[in-house]
């Protein structure tokens, strides 16, 4: 079996719970991401966040709340107060189809690739759409014509 560890990401972008809602929201913007791992001191996976949860945690602009002052104000919201940590996660030697039971178990769109508390990567939704996309690719190439 494939390992997840060739599809996973491994250079993963992190935050800090210290770090603020506006740091997410803008992180995940520039980066196109939907998921930031949170991690400690020592770089130890302690959560996660979502754009879901951003978009949450925002004040919403139809509120008619000037930008300028919602935007300080996710500046005082730190990422501690809304981030998951009873998360699943799953080890680099598991495989493709394990992590893609996880999800689908689980109904989540990303799974923290952890060994000793250590975040070594992320496997997303988007990374399973990859490996349907090259296997679809792979299935519809012309087979070779043994006969000639």
């Amino acid at each position: 079996m494939t390992s997840i560890t060739k599809i996973m990401t491994t250079e993963v972008l992190t935050l800090t719970p210290q770090h603020s809602l506006s740091d997410a929201r803008l992180m995940m913007m520039e980066k196109r991401i939907r998921h930031i791992p949170i991690v400690n001191d020592k770089n130890e996976l302690i959560g996660l966040i979502s754009q879901r949860d951003v978009l949450a945690a925002e004040e919403s602009s139809l509120y008619g709340i000037k930008k300028d002052l919602r935007l300080e104000r996710e500046q005082n919201i730190k990422i501690a107060d809304f981030y998951h940590n009873n998360l699943v996660t799953i080890p680099p030697q598991a495989s493709v189809h394990q992590a893609a039971l996880y999800l689908q178990k689980h109904k989540i769109g990303c799974l923290p690739v952890v060994e000793d508390n250590m975040l070594k990567g992320l496997v997303t939704d988007s990374d399973f759409v990859n490996v349907a996309i090259n296997l679809l690719e792979v299935m519809s190439e012309p087979e070779e014509d043994h006969y000639s």
